[in-house]
């Protein structure tokens, strides 16, 4: 089918017919997460040993800095980046834009298999909720690392249209909030709708690998969004 299995047709819209090629990450994340859930679970070993570059690249990502993890109501997907917690230079220097951003679009095509999963389950479109937590990044530094995410994000909203829910940016360095400040009001109302800029502490660097840091970040979108 040209649809994830089990999407309902009012809203077989939110998907691609045919995904662009060369996103040779598209089946690859389809066979990870069939593999990873085959004994009824969750087991994150499969999407890992998949994912392109990952030798390089999942080392700085660990520990809570990139995690994805269900809402509050288990009906979406929360995927956070505290982009402050990591260590883009030396990332950067064992890893190429391209390479980066593929990575980062095998993540967006995993977490696309889950939420179609629960789409399918449920009847309701499961969306997903971005959290990019800017604390302590440097805005002066290379931007590499930034642009590779940029250039995942814009592929992945090509690729799965529909399926991203509001993007919500915490703890802008004190520059670039005043610069978003000013340049906010110019983007179209379907863009200002789906950002939220806000300043919340997530805790230490791996808040998010422990249950009560996950709690915190659920119950804080409950009532931010």
């Amino acid at each position: 089918s040209e649809y994830p299995r089990g999407t309902p047709r009012r809203d077989r819209d939110f998907f691609p017919t045919k995904a662009p090629r060369r996103k040779t990450s598209l089946p690859r994340a389809g066979d990870a997460v069939a593999a990873a859930t085959e004994n009824g679970g969750w087991d994150n070993a499969p999407v890992l040993a998949a994912a392109p570059h990952a030798s390089t690249v999942a080392p700085f990502l660990a520990d809570g800095r990139v995690v994805t993890l269900r809402n509050q109501k288990s009906d979406g997907l929360v995927y956070a980046i505290r982009a402050g917690t990591i260590d883009d230079k030396a990332l950067m220097a064992g890893v190429n834009a391209d390479d980066l951003a593929e990575f980062f679009l095998y993540a967006k095509a995993v977490n696309e298999r889950v939420a179609a999963r629960m789409t399918a389950k449920t009847g309701e479109l499961a969306t997903i909720v971005t959290v990019n937590d800017l604390a302590g990044v440097d805005i002066f530094g290379d931007a590499s690392f930034r642009n590779a995410l940029s250039a995942a994000s814009k592929q992945g909203d090509a690729v799965f249209p529909g399926l991203g829910g509001p993007t919500v940016l915490l703890n802008l360095p004190r520059l670039l909030g005043a610069l978003v400040k000013l340049f906010t009001p110019l983007f179209p109302p379907a863009v200002r709708a789906k950002l939220k800029f806000d300043a919340f502490d997530l805790g230490p660097p791996d808040a998010l690998v422990t249950a009560d840091g996950k709690a915190k970040l659920q119950a804080y979108l409950v009532e931010a969004l």
